[in-house]
């Protein structure tokens, strides 16, 4: 054992040194991918691994000048006898310590924590300084030139990473560029007539103003006339989304790597310096390593191969980072047209258009997906014969062990329905349409929506639900569970030739529902299970679980708190048809009107995204680009490239609190107007079934 310790401790550094870099190879590859995914065990992965990166480097150095002290005078165990070139590995944890290009901040909090990462660079630069002055191998001329071109980018990549994460900072990151320098070198291609080229110029155009609306600086910015240059592109929904893409993809890349910096001059000159430094350093130590004259022909193999793989490894990782960062990079790109260079634009345009790592034109930036969440997932209401998920299979075991235990109350079990019932669906074309033309259509001023077969829930129930938005969107999501269950029972019923199909029995009303489930479960999820609700949402007051518990007591009071589980999906839809009725929220879904009642449904979901939207935090939008992105930024951003949302001229609320009170400074569009309810459409529904 004493043995063991031993061989240990005396390969602890060679250990620790191969780990960091392993760890920074790592990140380089992977620090990307979280733009385009929601995959927790990916997420959770990558944060170990930046956390995990500074811990072993900055052990490392700790380590170095550790040993050295314990063991200078020991002959028999001396690292400085027998590992010199340990000593010469602390440059190379600085590099380690300057992270990669790729990823800089793992969240907007680590930029704000710029300062004191600039206080820790001083000090881990000093201990690697102290560490290889006192090791006495800079003796060694050969030693002493390959620490001094290693210490060049090793201090250069540390003060990167902090100037990046300074410039990520929200305090400091959208500071409106110079025109001279964000604008005028940017080719003059059109959104319309020049394609992804021209999405790709557009976004680089108006990067600082999106750098604003992040910031929640936008009215200066979002004024009619950059409205009007936004609307004079025809474009469709998929290409005013995929224009959004990119602007979002820039925007990451400015928040969480080096990019930013990489567009000055000063981080370019920074980055030439380096990786000269390194090839020279590369150059030295291979030249020395094959002489005698190189001071260390005794040193033990596996150090010099450490080294060399430290060192090319070093060398291809900056190449890479070059690459992707400043070569395939839509600013240089742009730029390298500008000045007429057409031959090295081509090359640049490749690149960046390449699926490995560019931005590719045919596959989202982002994770393209939307968060689902029901109600019936709370109750614990399994749907017969759908196939579970594991998760959903997982959550209905727990579900049974603690109804065993006595503590199968809904509410208890709340946190972890969220986990394990949280479900991420693609966001598919029709749910991009929906939103650019129901925001057109709020903007050009085209006639109000008629609510025919909303007319009770826009007139009686909304002005009083918009007290709070949680009930208020829990009764919409609950109305649409009902409509939906309906429609799909109509339709079995059909096809089992019971009754006779209806005239929305085609691919276009099947179209229809689904864009209306799927708003119905992302409006819940957003409210109620995302993670981020309570600092992404200003409006969404109040305990989720307050909320839903409501919901169950007003719609469902004969089921019992801890009844979690209990009833079918049928009874349980059946039940809340019957609330609707007698609480006269909603009484209009005839099996004749039906296609009609969900064109409506999708109409005031869109609204209520809108309405979240425009009410959402800026800085909040931000933090999710880290997390695969979300569809909320993507309305958010488009609202305001429309003058709508709270940092605009349009605003948008859920319902007048006061008959007829209307108007103010700002003009005020609700979501559920009982204005936009004609007497002509006021029909008698107290006959009308829930069929």
């Amino acid at each position: 054992m004493e043995s063991f310790g031993q061989l240990i401790n005396e390969w602890e550094i060679q250990s620790l040194v191969l780990l960091s870099f392993v760890l920074q190879v790592f990140l380089f590859f992977t620090g990307s991918l979280r733009r385009c995914s929601r995959n927790a065990a990916l997420r959770v992965t990558i944060w170990v691994a930046y956390l995990g990166a500074d811990v072993v480097a900055i052990y490392a150095l700790g380590s170095l000048s550790r040993q050295k002290d314990a063991n200078m005078d020991n002959n028999n165990g001396s690292l400085r006898r027998n590992h010199p070139l340990a000593f010469l590995w602390a440059p190379f944890l600085l590099i380690h310590l300057g992270g990669q290009d790729t990823i800089t901040a793992f969240s907007l909090e680590d930029n704000k924590l710029w300062l004191r990462h600039m206080l820790n660079m001083l000090a881990q630069v000093s201990l690697a300084l102290y560490v290889f002055w006192k090791s006495g191998i800079w003796h060694s001329v050969w030693l002493l030139l390959v620490a001094i071109f290693l210490f060049i980018p090793g201090i250069i990549k540390y003060a990167e990473r902090t100037l990046a994460l300074m410039y990520g900072n929200v305090d400091n990151a959208f500071v409106r560029e110079p025109s001279s320098r964000s604008r005028w070198w940017i080719p003059s291609k059109d959104a319309e007539d020049d394609g992804y080229e021209g999405y790709i110029c557009f976004a680089l155009r108006w990067a600082p103003g999106t750098k604003d609306m992040f910031a929640g600086r936008t009215i200066g910015w979002a004024g009619e006339g950059n409205y009007k240059k936004l609307t004079n592109y025809r474009l469709d929904p998929i290409q005013f989304f995929k224009l959004f893409d990119v602007e979002f993809c820039i925007m990451y890349s400015d928040l969480y790597t080096k990019t930013r910096l990489l567009r000055t001059t000063t981080g370019v000159v920074l980055r030439f310096i380096s990786l000269v430094s390194t090839i020279v350093a590369l150059v030295l130590f291979t030249v020395s390593s094959s002489s005698k004259a190189g001071g260390y022909g005794g040193t033990v193999v596996a150090d010099i191969v450490i080294t060399y793989t430290l060192l090319y490894g070093g060398f291809l990782l900056e190449v890479c980072a070059a690459v992707t960062t400043l070569v395939a990079s839509p600013w240089t790109w742009a730029w390298l047209e500008a000045k007429q260079h057409h031959s090295l634009a081509r090359v640049s345009w490749s690149l960046l258009s390449c699926g490995s790592f560019g931005l590719q034109e045919t596959r989202p930036l982002w994770s393209n997906t939307m968060g689902q969440y029901t109600f019936l997932s709370y109750l614990g209401c399994d749907e017969p014969g759908t196939t579970l998920s594991l998760s959903q299979r997982v959550m209905s075991k727990i579900r049974k062990v603690a109804r065993c235990l006595g503590v199968g109350e809904a509410k208890k079990l709340f946190w972890v329905s969220k986990l394990l019932d949280s479900k991420q669906e693609a966001v598919d074309d029709n749910i991009r349409e929906c939103l650019v033309q129901e925001l057109q259509r709020i903007r050009s001023g085209r006639p109000r929506r008629q609510w025919r077969r909303l007319r009770l829930f826009v007139t009686q129930a909304a002005p009083e639900l918009a007290l709070n938005l949680i009930y208020f969107i829990g009764t919409l999501h609950l109305i649409t569970e009902v409509c939906l269950n309906n429609r799909a029972a109509t339709a079995s019923s059909a096809a089992s030739g019971t009754t006779g199909g209806d005239d929305d029995d085609d691919d276009a009303a099947d179209d229809l529902a689904d864009t209306c489930r799927k708003l119905s479960n992302y409006m819940f999820y957003l409210v109620v299970a995302h993670s981020a609700c309570a600092s992404l949402l200003q409006v969404a007051t109040g305990s989720p679980e307050d909320a839903l518990e409501l919901l169950r007591q007003k719609f469902l009071p004969s089921m019992s708190s801890g009844g979690s589980g209990s009833g079918s999906k049928d009874a349980i839809l059946r039940q809340v048809s019957d609330k609707l009725r007698e609480r006269r929220m909603f009484m209009g879904l005839s099996s004749e009107r039906r296609k009609e009642t969900l064109e409506e449904l999708r109409d005031m979901w869109v609204r209520l995204l809108l309405y979240t939207a425009g009410k959402s935090r800026p800085a909040e939008h931000a933090a999710q680009l880290a997390r695969g992105g979300e569809l909320l930024s993507f309305v958010w951003l488009l609202m305001l490239r429309h003058e709508l949302g709270d940092c605009a001229m349009h605003r948008m609320e859920l319902a007048p609190r006061q008959a007829g009170g209307r108007g103010g400074y700002f003009k005020v569009i609700y979501v559920a107007d009982p204005h936009e309810v004609s007497p002509e459409h006021e029909i008698d529904d107290r006959n009308t079934e829930i069929s």
